[in-house]
């Protein structure tokens, strides 16, 4: 991934969590609205390049999304939560496994960092009902711009 690319993309990610933050569980219903948005400007994409099964599968999809995504907010959170654990377990797993080591300290921890902020994020969505809903996206949101940091630092320091 090139530098610029991986600034936007630790940009983005602390623009999440301060969106988790001030927005909490809306933030999901407005996820899935643009998600569906975007499916649908895909399939009209897919349209007018001739392609109308997959289109017509898109805007389906993007239509059902935008009408039944506020109402499977909890369902989403699920989804979201196991993801999130899947991907920081395999990521964490891959530099467990390979034993990666830097020369500087700091390096090092960001190394590991990132898969375990992922994973904490993860369990914190999962067991979103029996802690404070409040409570777990607030923490969500922070240890996501935690998560930000961390990518924008690496960034920077890779040269």
């Amino acid at each position: 991934m090139k530098k610029s690319e991986k600034i936007t993309a630790a940009i983005l990610t602390m623009v999440f969590g301060i969106l988790l933050i001030a927005m909490q569980d809306n933030f999901i219903g407005i996820l899935m609205s643009i998600a569906g948005a975007s499916l649908i400007v895909l399939g009209v994409v897919d349209i007018f390049q001739r392609c109308v099964p997959p289109a017509v599968i898109k805007i389906v999809s993007g239509i059902l999304v935008i009408v039944c995504g506020w109402v499977l907010v909890e369902a989403v959170l699920y989804v979201i939560a196991a993801l999130l654990l899947i991907v920081g377990i395999l990521f964490l797993y891959d530099k467990i496994r390979k034993r990666c080591t830097c020369d500087s300290l700091l390096k090092t921890v960001l190394i590991y960092a990132l898969p375990s902020v992922l994973i904490v994020i993860g369990i914190l969505l999962l067991f979103h009902q029996a802690l404070a809903m409040k409570f777990v996206f607030i923490v969500s949101g922070l240890l996501t711009l935690v998560e930000g940091g961390i990518l924008l630092i690496d960034a920077f320091e890779e040269e």
